[in-house]
């Protein structure tokens, strides 16, 4: 495959004019392949629960097999493991358990390819790189039951689950984690 560029304005893919994108339609219509997607759904295959994150916690972790719904109480993390890396879409059902609500719930997630990525204090990563990679997200939730669908695409093998500032009076309870994963089915496309 060769693969030539040139800077003509009938060649040009896109092009930015006061700082607008401007697709170029007739190239546009060449290239309109459409890439069918696959999906599959991947359930975690073990998890374990911590009050503390770091290299000694990870590397001396017990893990369990998924079975039902794990209950968290304060300062607890809930560290699931889907077994390989995936890229795609994760939800998680939470309910609750002990008295009714009483205030929200806070919830952080950290998403990572390798188990010591969860350790790391996002806040304190000086690189070149920026930092709205690092796949944190956090969630408000105002009233349980509730399914939480995080919206963004991660790449992750270790799931990270966090409530933040929660009452004493009830608790999360997780359950039914699903991970959608995502293929781009390239060879269909031709």
């Amino acid at each position: 495959m060769t693969v030539t560029f040139s800077n003509e304005d009938d060649h040009k893919f896109h092009k930015l004019t006061d700082q607008c994108f401007t697709a170029n339609p007739k190239l546009l219509t060449k290239a309109n392949i459409s890439v069918p997607l696959t999906t599959r759904t991947i359930q975690p295959r073990r998890y374990f629960v911590a009050t503390r994150i770091n290299q000694a916690a990870l590397a001396t972790a017990t893990w369990q097999p998924v079975t039902g719904a794990i209950a968290l109480h304060k300062h607890e993390r809930l560290i699931y493991d889907l077994g390989a890396l995936y890229v795609g879409h994760f939800q998680v059902a939470i309910d609750v358990a002990g008295s009714p609500m009483d205030a929200p719930l806070l919830m952080r997630t950290r998403f990572a390819e390798q188990l010591q990525e969860l350790s790391v204090d996002a806040s304190r990563v000086t690189s070149w790189l920026p930092t709205a990679w690092i796949q944190d997200d956090t969630h408000h939730v105002e009233l349980l039951p509730t399914t939480v669908q995080f919206e963004r695409r991660y790449s992750c093998r270790y799931i990270m689950l966090e409530p933040v500032g929660q009452s004493l009076k009830w608790q999360p309870v997780l359950a039914d984690a699903e991970f959608e994963e995502t293929i781009d089915d390239f060879r269909q496309a031709a």
